[in-house]
């Protein structure tokens, strides 16, 4: 992998809840890796700004061009909520995630999401506008006043996922990117973890409270750390090996699971559930959509200051119209009923203002951060692990302070560090990343990988329901899963690469199809065994020349090319010298 060209390199952090960007140029990174260029949002709701937008979409009536994003997507939807001329359009919001519960389903080209009144439109034209935006949006930034002084194939961008997205998902980030006009030799996909860490190892970042030395970056080579990357949607958990001039290796692959911020979103909705009923909630959401998304809005800064040890109670601004849809339909009022609820003395309604005691607010933390620690502490057990005394949080989750103190007090063993804005930690570890990714110096494979081949039959090694007789008249069994390599093991980028060969059986065969297969099992036997299922296909066409015609036992071989954040294969005709190089391409439908 070259990075010689790479003048520009960008990097884009499309997340569930909250997207941004930011970019280097290559003189600045030789100077100082840690340098980035991040673009400071304007919400449009007084002079608040923030270095991340919502990751909200609003689609044209066309359903194929972006009207806006981010908060400029929320406002002008409100404006639209106004003027009654909202069901024209379509607005998306935190899809990201509507994306990653279907990864269990199997992707398929022509897969669709929903927006918010439950329409839908093909999900790889919702991630390629709003990629196509965020790339336009940073580019316009970085070239201001240097256009002609850098050309297109100097400029390089990465755009980050979550560790625990399978391999169709990543592929699916790749032709949504391709979709918005980025050729695939100008992107990488990044994992968040590797690149969370890569950032850490090159800055001093001391443990808050602390007067130490004590940092990632400062951490002696072959020191073991856990990084949990907390989101929106998902937490990522995987551990990373400190080497030496701030590489990494990773040591045990990714884990987690769908425990992010939006599972603490859904209890605040449960619990405005619990004050007005159901019909209210719904009637409110459907009715008033632009108090609704300010309160949302609201909530979402609430979720992360907040420090649930402070004194007094949490307050939020709750609207006139919610407060009037309860008397109208109930024809009683709000703030008595709370007064005589399950609530009363936690919850009360002054001046316009919804105040919250601090138990109730953390309640709505519970199920999310219970899961999480849970984990965390059943990993702790791991005979990996146990030794382990250093944590790294971040992700815009991380930044909570209720999540923070939960995690602390869980492991009072570990040394817990937070950094400084740890919501944009992934993005300037993708952008150290893009200038140079041969720090990541070895990744831990999640599958076993092979291929489906026809090996002649074994009689008490293969099974008789695959045995069948082929058309060079020899007995063959079917379905035979051929082993590459295997979960678990250690693989180098641009180092890790294994070879096996094929043979023809047929004089008159003209192609020969290659069937790639991924497994969660050590040693599959067969391609249909349970865990296993086919992650691709390559076909490799033979030439036509009399001197190869009609020739049996012709030599094919296929090579994988592993480490990297997609697989290469490489098939290639021994008699000709013909070679065919892919990444794998999922066979979706």
């Amino acid at each position: 992998m070259t990075t010689t060209k790479r003048l520009l390199v960008g990097a884009i952090d499309f997340g569930t809840t909250f997207s941004g960007w930011a970019y280097s140029f290559k003189h600045d990174y030789d100077l100082d890796p840690t340098k980035a260029n991040i673009k400071h949002w304007l919400s449009g709701s007084g002079n608040l700004m923030t270095e991340k937008t919502p990751t909200c979409a609003l689609v044209n009536p066309d359903g194929k061009t972006l009207k806006a994003f981010g908060y400029d997507a929320e406002n002008e939807y409100r404006e639209l909520l106004d003027r009654g001329d909202d069901k024209m359009f379509y607005f998306f919001k935190r899809f990201q995630m509507k994306l990653y519960s279907k990864i269990g389903k199997g992707f398929k080209r022509d897969m669709t999401i929903e927006d918010e009144l439950g329409r839908s439109l093909l999900a790889a034209d919702v991630f390629g506008m709003s990629i196509k935006f965020l790339v336009e949006d940073m580019l316009k930034h970085a070239c201001k006043g240097i256009e002609g002084l850098i050309e297109s194939f100097e400029i390089h961008l990465v755009i980050t996922v979550p560790a625990l997205w399978s391999d169709a998902a990543k592929q699916f980030m790749y032709e949504a990117a391709e979709q918005a006009g980025i050729c695939k030799e100008q992107l990488t996909i990044a994992l968040e973890p590797e690149a969370t860490s890569l950032y850490c190892r090159h800055v001093h970042i001391n443990k808050p409270g602390d007067i130490g030395d004590d940092s990632i970056g400062t951490l002696p080579n072959g020191t073991k750390y856990i990084v949990i990357n907390a989101g929106g949607g998902t937490i990522d958990l995987t551990v990373h090996e400190a080497g030496s001039e701030h590489t990494l290796r990773e040591v045990k692959p990714v884990s987690g699971g769908e425990w992010g911020g939006t599972m603490v979103n859904t209890e605040f909705e449960n619990l405005l559930i619990r004050l007005v009923g159901r019909t209210v909630f719904e009637k409110f959401k459907d009715e008033e959509k632009e108090d609704w998304l300010e309160m949302q809005r609201e909530f979402e800064f609430r979720k992360r200051e907040t420090n649930v040890d402070s004194e007094g109670k949490i307050s939020m601004r709750i609207p006139t119209s919610l407060t009037d849809l309860y008397n109208n339909h109930t024809q009683l009022d709000l703030r008595t009923s709370l007064e005589f609820s399950e609530y009363a003395g936690d919850i009360e309604l002054k001046r316009g203002k919804m105040k919250i005691s601090n138990e109730v607010f953390a309640n709505m933390f519970e199920s999310s951060v219970t899961k999480i620690v849970d984990y965390l502490t059943s990993l702790l057990f791991d005979g990996l692990l146990k030794e382990m005394r250093v944590l790294l949080m971040v992700g815009g989750y991380s930044e909570s302070r209720v999540l923070h103190r939960a995690v602390t007090e869980a492991l009072p063993g570990i040394q817990v560090i937070r950094p400084d804005e740890a919501s944009m930690i992934v993005l300037r570890g993708a952008l150290i990343y893009g200038h140079n990714p041969v720090l990541i110096s070895e990744r831990i494979l999640k599958y076993t990988y092979g291929t489906n081949y026809t090996p002649l039959f074994i009689e008490g090694i293969h099974p008789h329901d695959k045995r069948f007789k082929s058309k060079d008249g020899k007995i063959r069994c079917r379905n035979v899963f051929n082993k590459f390599v295997t979960t678990g093991q250690t693989v180098k980028p641009g180092e890790t690469q294994l070879t096996d060969t094929y043979f023809t059986p047929s004089r008159r065969q003209k192609a020969m199809l290659f069937e790639i297969y991924a497994s969660v099992n050590e040693n599959p036997v067969n391609t249909d065994d349970e865990g296993c299922f086919e992650i691709g296909r390559l076909r490799i066409e033979f030439d036509k020349e009399r001197h190869t015609r009609n020739r049996r036992d012709r030599k094919v071989t296929l090579t994988m090319l592993f480490g990297e954040t997609e697989i290469i294969v490489e098939v290639e005709d021994k008699c000709t010298g013909k070679k065919k190089i892919t990444t794998i391409d999922f066979p979706w439908k």
